[in-house]
């Protein structure tokens, strides 16, 4: 058990050097989906204002509900939950496929959830809450979680993980209904004020593309588990 830890971790440290240089790569090989996927995100800032009161001013008992529980989907315990669990399962009673899915539910929430606090910090973007508007941009900010707006970790993290819980699966039906966690989860954000549409948008690009790139890593021929 202690060889297959050390493996883990190294086969961790290994992704953390090539996720972001294949994902890098992706973005220009692809450059067709690239140029559709900057042409989407270009669109939701014009529509932030438009789909935030739309979203916003729905209000009964049912919405509520969903969207509370989009909001526990993306906040990272159930990463965490999902991580644990498969991952001991799979050490204890030696499964080789749940405990790499454990492993890739970790990757994901670490390298998606790295390229989000940066750019957190980065953008330092209003959050709707504070009624600054929608194209309110102030730079670096370290501290303010009022200007932790764009791009949203809730949508990389929902979409991260319900990435990888589709890759294990053919079931289409078993597809869409975990991406539709994700989606719930992005409209979640929206709904209690906490991002606008192009954060969302922009998140749940990042946490699907950090994924598909984490499964292509794991799926190498000298992946060692």
């Amino acid at each position: 058990m202690k060889s297959i830890l050390k493996g883990d971790l190294r086969h961790a440290g290994s992704a953390f050097v090539k996720v972001y240089p294949m994902a890098y790569r992706r973005i220009f090989l692809h450059w067709q989906l690239t140029l559709f996927c900057i042409f989407v995100i270009i669109s939701a800032f014009f529509l932030d204002a438009a789909v935030y009161s739309i979203i916003s001013g729905i209000k009964n008992d049912l919405v509520d509900s969903l969207f509370s529980f989009g909001r526990w989907y993306g906040n990272g315990l159930p990463t965490l939950y999902l991580f644990l669990g498969l991952y001991l399962v799979g050490l204890i009673f030696n499964k080789y496929k749940l405990r790499e899915t454990g492993l890739l539910i970790f990757e994901s929430y670490i390298f998606s959830g790295l390229i989000t606090l940066i750019a957190k910090s980065t953008f330092g973007r209003f959050r709707p809450y504070t009624n600054k508007g929608d194209f309110t941009f102030y730079g670096w900010n370290l501290s303010n979680n009022d200007m932790f707006s764009y791009i949203s970790g809730h949508a990389a993290v929902s979409f991260a993980l319900s990435t990888i819980l589709a890759s294990t699966t053919s079931n289409i039906y078993m597809k869409s209904f975990y991406y539709l966690l994700a989606i719930v989860t992005c409209f979640s954000r929206i709904y209690h004020q906490q991002h606008w549409f192009s954060d969302v948008v922009t998140g749940a690009i990042v946490g699907y593309l950090i994924s598909r790139v984490l499964v292509s890593i794991h799926n190498e021929p000298e992946s060692n588990f």
